[in-house]
């Protein structure tokens, strides 16, 4: 009984340092012609790429593979799986992500 015990302890430990493994990174390419806002950082124009891992809490912002803000954001569901990924934005200011074939979206 106490070797089951240990042994179910064992494999419970492995699977939750292994879960941020099957943690999937969503990202959608951007491309700017003007400025734009995500949250608090002003964006020029320019190629981008938004990142967020699947149930995380912020975003990332990346240029030429380098970091260069991360903005807080929830995740909203939508009413069907876009066929494409969507960047909704309200007077250049990004307000929403949707990523493909996914019911969640980011909103900021």
């Amino acid at each position: 009984m106490r070797f089951r015990l240990l042994q179910f302890l064992s494999i419970l430990a492995v699977l939750a340092i292994a879960t941020p493994i099957w943690a999937r990174t969503k990202s959608v390419d951007l491309q700017l012609t003007d400025s734009a806002t995500i949250g608090a950082t002003q964006l020029q124009p320019g190629d981008y790429q938004l990142r967020v891992e699947e149930g995380a809490n912020q975003l990332s912002v990346v240029r030429q593979g380098k970091i260069i803000a991360v903005v807080p954001c929830h995740w909203i569901q939508l009413q069907s799986k876009p066929k494409s990924s969507e960047i909704d934005t309200n007077s250049n200011r990004i307000t929403e992500v949707q990523f493909e074939g996914d019911i969640q979206g980011a909103q900021f």
